[in-house]
């Protein structure tokens, strides 16, 4: 049983995506993630981001946290190592799923 899975944007253009377990270390790899929440029919998207790859960002933990808060239980990692296109593919999945939490929102978490 393969864990690919394909999201489309607003473009059209299927995304392909891989689920990865929400303890595994997928924040470390460049690439795009989406956090979602299950639903009857599907997935709700609760948002997607971009990973930087860096060894030691663990903004995408703490945004998989907050995920978890509003029941999204799965992750869907797709590796993409060039910026731009990462950019291009967070924009168009998120005009095309509206997604409860957008990357443009700044969430601030109390210390």
């Amino acid at each position: 049983m393969s864990n690919a899975v394909s999201f489309r944007g607003q473009s059209g253009k299927a995304w392909s995506f891989q689920r990865a377990a929400a303890d595994a270390p997928w924040a470390r790899a460049p690439g795009v993630a989406i956090f979602a929440v299950p639903e009857a029919c599907g997935w709700r998207i609760f948002r997607v981001m971009e990973l930087s790859g860096k060894p030691h960002d663990i903004q995408p933990i703490w945004a998989f946290a907050e995920a978890e808060r509003y029941g999204a239980s799965a992750v869907f990692i797709s590796l993409e190592f060039e910026g731009d296109l990462r950019k291009h593919m967070v924009a168009d999945l998120e005009a095309g799923f509206q997604p409860i939490h957008r990357s443009d929102n700044v969430v601030r978490l109390a210390a």
